[in-house]
């Protein structure tokens, strides 16, 4: 009798574990009474196979408990594929060890099939109470983790048939009681391989919240610190830029350029705001290719205002990179059909000078250029 109520609760953990770790497709009554239903048909034939037909025990096992419960859960379960696979072998594995630790404790301690019976559901009982808090995590992971499940799962199975077979060939592992510890120590070693699985599902979840905070991170720093118009950094990250420029650049001398749009208001009047639009987009750009090696470096700081910081930059090269700028603005004004200038003033920091006042000074040349129309004045007219 004893050993008929080992199998059956063998059975019957196994089924409720599943039952317990597989979310179902569509969480409905209906789904779960063809859940229910499944596996008490399950217990049945299996019952009936085993002490009424006299089919061997793991013969029944794989014809009325593995391979029925592994279609009824997969036409269930909302995961499939490596998910499926992986869960599904780790659960009939633990399940597996069970069984044969109650069956193997009976022998040993000579309990016989009540010893067994008492062993296997405390050993269960211990797993769904320690594992009950555990299964909405793993419910997370099978939701959330998109990479690592297939090689896993391809060594689960592996695993999985491995410990079969050497607990029935040659012959049934109960019938050869003094090869037990060795399979035991397998066993330990196959649940230490699946906790190892485990632990790294877990850290690629980590490792995914960590990329998801990041990119959220970086669309709230786009938010702040990037100008929606043009792509180059705003007001905020100008501020913010020299400061810590100023905190970090000791005695090195820095270049400040301040660049303002030519005649912004009269073609915002002649051909539309979206013209005036697409002529601070071009200038962004043509600021991009100029000073592609100090992008962090660009920024709008105003309607039609732009600065560039260039550290450690002479006044010479700051020159030539504005001259270069002239030529790639005559492109873009022989391309769009419309006068799109800057006029540009730059002015290295002193000794002793802050990095702000050199800004002041730059402004002022630029506005002293741009009412002159000469010198430093960055052109490009159709």
């Amino acid at each position: 009798m004893f050993a008929v109520l080992t199998d059956v609760t063998v059975i019957f953990f196994d089924l409720l574990i599943y039952s317990m770790i597989f979310k179902l497709k569509r969480d409905t009554p209906l789904y779960r009474a063809f859940m229910y239903g499944g596996c008490g048909i399950i217990l049945l034939f299996y019952f009936v196979g085993v002490y009424l037909w006299d089919i061997p025990a793991s013969l029944a096992a794989a014809v009325f408990m593995t391979v029925p419960s592994f279609l009824l859960f997969w036409a269930l379960s909302r995961h499939k594929g490596s998910r499926f696979l992986l869960t599904f072998c780790f659960v009939d594995t633990v399940s597996l060890i069970v069984a044969f630790i109650g069956r193997y404790a009976g022998i040993l301690f000579r309990g016989g099939a009540v010893g067994a019976f008492f062993v296997v559901l405390t050993l269960f009982s211990i797993l769904l109470a320690a594992g009950y808090r555990r299964l909405r995590a793993y419910h997370v992971l099978l939701d959330t983790v998109d990479s690592g499940w297939g090689t896993m799962a391809f060594s689960a199975v592996l695993i999985y048939f491995a410990l079969i077979f050497f607990a029935v060939y040659p012959k049934p592992m109960i019938q050869r009681p003094e090869y037990a510890p060795c399979w035991l120590t397998f066993a330990a070693v196959v649940l230490a391989c699946y906790a190892v699985f485990l632990q790294s599902i877990r850290k690629t979840l980590h490792i995914q919240k960590q990329n998801e905070r990041l990119e959220r991170e970086k669309h709230l720093y786009q938010l702040v610190y990037l100008d929606a118009l043009t792509g180059l950094y705003n007001r905020a990250a100008y501020v913010e830029r020299v400061n810590m420029l100023e905190r970090e650049r000791g005695t090195d001398a820095v270049c400040c350029v301040m660049l303002d749009c030519n005649h912004f208001k009269q073609i915002n009047d002649r051909f539309g705001h979206h013209a005036g639009d697409m002529v601070l987009r071009r200038s962004a750009d043509a600021l991009r290719a100029v000073f592609s090696e100090t992008t962090e470096h660009l920024f709008r700081i105003g309607g039609d205002e732009f600065s560039v910081i260039l550290p450690g930059c002479p006044p010479e090269r700051a020159e030539a990179l504005l001259a270069v700028l002239a030529a790639e603005l005559e492109r873009a004004s022989a391309e769009q059909g419309m006068p799109i200038s800057i006029a540009a003033g730059h002015a290295c920091t002193r000794p002793g000078e802050s990095i702000e006042d050199a800004f002041i000074r730059a402004d002022a040349n630029m506005y002293q250029n741009k009412a002159a129309l000469n010198c430093q004045t960055v052109r490009a007219l159709s």
